[in-house]
């Protein structure tokens, strides 16, 4: 995609392919706050929302890396429970994975380019539920703690835009709405839209 308009406020728009991607960049508390994440993905085109949690990663002496969980985790899961039961799947197209919310580790120390760890927020949970610890209590979130299963960069990416993972969601339009108050209100969170071009 070629970028064709941008603003200092955080507006940048990329056309390619008869689609259009639409990014806001917005200001933290509201949007985190209603929803328990940083960035939310909305593919207009295939009707489906796809939001992301990031959390830093720390390296271990033995060259590992942890995530400690905290209390603050626990809110942000909590109001992320609030919409995942909201999402419907009636009128939808096909899903490989109807979740909406996903946990994005990424190395504290890493390189501007190293990947990160991207992974559902059910397999999180289940991580959580039977953890790897490391030193200090955390929880080994490493390409080899996880055995190779959790989702690459151009994983990821490629099952958003094709509209194969992300909830069953009929009120892209409300979303929408709601990034566009955010951004009026001066307030934080990263969001995307895809859709057809008109």
């Amino acid at each position: 995609m070629r970028l064709i308009k941008s603003d200092v406020t955080g507006y940048a728009e990329f056309e390619g392919g008869g689609d259009r991607l639409r990014v806001y960049t917005a200001n933290k508390r509201p949007l985190e706050a209603l929803f328990g994440v940083d960035l939310l993905y909305l593919n207009l085109k295939m009707r489906n929302l796809v939001l992301v949690q990031y959390k830093m990663l720390e390296r271990t002496r033995d060259d590992d890396w942890i995530y400690k969980p905290d209390k603050q985790l626990d809110k942000e899961i909590k109001r992320m429970d609030l919409f995942r039961q909201a999402c419907s799947p009636l009128n939808a197209g096909y899903r490989l994975n109807p979740e909406a919310f996903y946990m994005r580790f990424v190395k504290r120390e890493g390189k501007i380019d190293s990947p990160a760890i991207t992974m559902p927020i059910d397999h999180f949970e289940e991580i959580r539920a039977h953890p790897s610890v490391g030193p200090g209590g955390g929880l080994r979130i490493s390409y080899e703690a996880l055995d190779g299963q959790y989702m690459r960069e151009a994983g990821l990416v490629d099952l958003v835009k094709a509209g194969y993972i992300g909830c069953h969601c009929d009120t892209t339009a409300a979303f929408e709405t709601l990034i566009n108050e955010v951004l009026q209100q001066g307030s934080a969170a990263v969001a995307a839209i895809q859709g057809k071009i008109p």
